[in-house]
């Protein structure tokens, strides 16, 4: 077999432009190749970004004084802020904050905040003034849980002049109960050394005297208004904004409503918040609430008894009741003080982790009472998370029936006794008498109550039962889900 060379041409290749140092302008098969001069290599590198990274603590001196006279350090610019280091007061710790470096307003301190991880998240509230109960108590995290910057902080406009949207935060001066949820929320995250968010608290209320005022009235703008500005807010800080939790507590103070105008009420305005927030391009939260047990002489009323059917069904609508207002002390105008306030924002906290975690929360809720084949006794069926408790302390003062009252009765019989059935650890059985008789019989737990009791600063509507859920509270106490109020014809 015989080889053959291949004796193709070769491409062609050559100089067009010598100098003395080497070859200017050359040619091949690609094209042309031109050789660039040192000068005009070093040109060009001064026009071009510099392609390695910068050494993270290359970067400008400030002193930290600009800030005051605070334990900062490693300040630096980025953008309008200032980042920092510091060591300021409260449970965080030394960690980043961050400070606009030139205020909004000439007249005013653009103020110091926490450098929190995730979105800036939203703790706010709509209702009557009882809500907006602050007192003048430091938050654990006061840095991580601000207000918009209009000099109210966490308390809102309570509906006398109509808010404006804010692009800055403040620190708050006063804890109220969305102020005191935001600071349990990043209380629990600290415990288990997670990461800190950043939340905005406001509660905005007005003189509404019916749930429908209510949502058509200022309070109900400015909530919105404070939405806005949370998105605002967040768009500044470079990070998405989110709505976490709403507060809703508005019942005595409607005196217009009869119970199903209420309950109709609440669920009108349920629907509307969430479609003007899905408008605002934010999901609705849980929506929680306090069951309204009423004050130490208002013991039953019908938008009280209207808060049951508002138990049982609210949850389909996102309305959740997170306790019985009867757990905590309150003042004689029915506020809370400074410890309930604390216990109601640590059971909304419980409640709230639960649902985000896709767990269920409620408190025990009585749906049926049924007469027993004894027709002296009385099946009371509940809906509970756990078995039943009857709490032989009874901390607020329910007395022997527990907090039960039979109404309607034609034949005056008394009840002996209340246990848990045998058969169901989620029945209790009202033990009367005689057989009670009438056409109307109603079971009424935490309704209507003697009002006269002297030493007790709970409402006077209350009960004794309760699952065996627990949970140690930051002011000493131990709290439970104890049982709504219901009001139960007996069938």
């Amino acid at each position: 077999m015989n080889d053959k060379t291949n004796d193709a041409p070769s491409a062609p290749s050559g100089t067009i432009i010598r100098a003395e140092n080497g070859d200017i302008l050359r040619f091949d098969s690609t094209g042309m190749v031109m050789v660039l001069s040192d000068q005009v290599i070093d040109d060009i590198a001064r026009r071009l970004p510099d392609p390695t990274p910068k050494d993270p603590q290359a970067y400008e001196w400030i002193d930290p004084g600009v800030l005051g006279d605070v334990d900062a350090w490693d300040l630096r610019r980025d953008g309008e802020w200032y980042v920092f280091n510091a060591n300021l007061p409260g449970l965080q710790g030394p960690r980043q904050f961050r400070r606009l470096a030139e205020p909004d307003d000439a007249e005013s301190e653009p103020g110091i905040i926490a450098d929190g991880a995730g979105p800036l998240c939203g703790v706010f509230s709509l209702g009557g003034a009882r809500r907006a109960t602050g007192f003048d108590v430091p938050l654990d995290f006061p840095w991580h849980v601000l207000a918009p910057a209009d000099d109210l902080g966490a308390v809102g406009h309570a509906g006398v002049e109509t808010a404006k949207m804010q692009t800055a935060l403040e620190t708050l001066r006063e804890m109220t109960r969305d102020a005191a949820l935001a600071d349990a929320l990043v209380r629990r995250r600290h415990s288990a050394h997670k990461a800190l968010p950043l939340f905005v608290a406001r509660t905005e209320t007005d003189t509404a005297a019916s749930i429908s005022e209510l949502a058509t009235g200022p309070a109900y703008d400015n909530l919105l208004t404070a939405i806005r500005s949370l998105k605002a807010c967040a768009g500044r800080l470079g990070r998405p904004a989110s709505l976490h939790a709403l507060g809703l507590d508005y019942t005595l103070e409607d005196v217009r409503s009869d119970g199903t105008t209420y309950r109709n009420g609440v669920f009108d305005l349920i629907a509307r918040l969430t479609a003007d927030i899905a408008r605002l391009g934010l999901r609705c939260p849980p929506i929680l609430s306090i069951f309204d047990c009423g004050t130490h002489r208002i013991n039953d009323h019908p938008v009280l008894r209207a808060q049951w059917e508002l138990a049982w069904q609210g949850p389909e609508h996102g309305l959740h009741f997170t306790a019985p207002g009867y757990m905590f002390r309150q003042d004689r105008f029915g506020r809370p003080d400074k410890d309930a306030l604390h216990q109601m924002a640590e059971m909304d906290a419980c409640a709230l982790t639960a649902l985000q975690g896709a767990k269920d929360w409620t408190c025990p809720v009585f749906l049926l009472a049924e007469t027993e084949p004894d027709r002296k006794k009385i099946r009371v069926r509940a809906r509970a998370l756990s078995d039943l408790v009857i709490d032989a302390a009874d901390p607020f003062g329910a007395g022997d029936a527990c907090g039960f009252s039979l109404r309607g009765a034609t034949n005056d019989p008394q009840l002996l006794s209340v246990t848990i059935a045998e058969d169901d650890p989620q029945d209790a059985i009202l033990t009367f008498d005689k057989p009670p008789k009438g056409e109307d019989l109603e079971i009424l737990y935490a309704f209507g109550l003697s009002a006269d009791r002297d030493e007790v600063d709970y409402p006077s509507a209350c009960g004794a039962l309760r699952d065996d859920w627990t949970h140690k509270s930051s002011t000493g106490s131990v709290l439970h889900r104890w049982a709504l109020p219901a009001v139960l014809p007996v069938w």
